[in-house]
């Protein structure tokens, strides 16, 4: 299937082919781009067989492309404790575990009161203020601090650092240059390693570890991210069918929208754009519940037209009611109004 070019959408290129007096190599590959295909866009058709090929042959393209086997089994880690303390109807455990040898997780794990299991969900961050911390602190939360809300309705919450952020971020000592994920990006490409991939790695790790949990129903696990976190919560969500909805906030559009434009490297796993589109890969969490919030004013990350691509998967597989969508008035951040109850009530059976 050819790629958003449609320039009645927002942020997309024009067509201006490259001559010998402009020999721009960005408008070679945007003329490039305006004839490429995708070779697993999700099928356009309401034949179950066809989506169960598609979905078994994206899922192992995906784990290629962002290099999951190189990277081994995921385990369920064992937990240190390193701070508890009581918060707003929960009480927050600050904790560290490792999903490969020397890799290190730095996470909160929010444990509402009572004794029987619960539902749990899983909160990675995105380009925010303090990584984790913005999750779950509302003071410094771009919107609603997400985890937080969660944990107050009943929810466990997972809130863990993206590898090259918050806790985890670092330096190059030599030049004293900022870390960050260009600089975990780069040392993960020599080992022909991804820097989504060890994230969303890292992420279903942490599924094994709240699975693992006493507190938890493993039955009744969500996902929910904001920006970058709802890139990765996109990613996870559509790899590992353990989750059962997802609320995806301030990223949901196209690689032609975003990346296209150079974006944060942390988007760019190598050769994503020959197998799918962004929309592909919400194609792939369906016929699960899916919920979208799109800030009006958030016109970097425009979703359209990706929300119209997915509504039509879940059209062909008679799930229409299962996609919800919520455009506020405001920028870049977690609103939580509608979607927070959304999720609440889609785990709570």
């Amino acid at each position: 299937m050819k790629r958003t070019t449609d320039r009645a959408f927002p942020l997309i290129e024009d067509l201006d082919p490259p001559h010998p007096a402009r020999p721009h190599t960005s408008s070679w590959l945007n003329q490039r781009y305006h004839h490429f295909e995708r070779r697993l866009a999700y099928p356009q058709t309401d034949d179950p067989q066809a989506w169960r090929r598609w979905r078994r042959n994206l899922r192992q393209a995906l784990r290629r492309t962002l290099k999951l086997p190189a990277l081994g089994p995921v385990p369920t880690p064992e937990v240190e404790v390193l701070e508890e303390c009581p918060c707003d109807g929960y009480r927050r455990l600050k904790i560290a575990y490792e999903t490969l040898p020397g890799n290190w997780i730095s996470a909160y794990l929010l444990l509402p009161p009572g004794d029987r299991p619960k539902p749990a969900v899983l909160c990675p961050h995105g380009h925010v203020q303090g990584g984790k911390q913005g999750v779950v602190d509302p003071d410094i939360a771009p919107g609603l601090a997400y985890g937080h809300a969660l944990a107050r309705q009943g929810c466990v919450v997972l809130a863990p650092d993206n590898a090259g952020m918050g806790e985890r971020d670092g330096h190059t000592p030599l030049f004293d240059q900022p870390g960050g994920c260009m600089l975990a990006w780069a040392r993960l490409n020599h080992f022909g390693l991804d820097l989504t991939g060890l994230r969303v790695f890292d992420l279903m790790a942490g599924i094994h570890l709240l699975c693992d949990r006493p507190e938890v129903d493993a039955r009744r696990l969500g996902c929910a991210g904001l920006s970058g976190g709802c890139w990765l919560a996109q990613v996870v969500t559509a790899l590992d069918r353990r989750i059962r909805a997802v609320i995806l906030s301030g990223f949901f559009t196209t690689f032609a929208q975003t990346v296209w434009h150079g974006h944060c490297i942390c988007h760019h796993p190598h050769g994503i754009g020959a197998i799918c589109d962004m929309p592909d890969i919400s194609a792939l969490i369906a016929p699960r519940p899916q919920f979208v919030e799109s800030g009006i004013d958030d016109t970097n990350y425009p979703h359209q037209p990706a929300f119209s691509l997915t509504q039509r998967a879940y059209e062909f597989l008679g799930a229409a009611d299962r996609l919800g969508l919520d455009r506020y008035a405001g920028g870049h951040l977690f609103r939580g109004e509608e979607s927070i109850p959304w999720l609440v009530n889609h785990l709570r059976g």
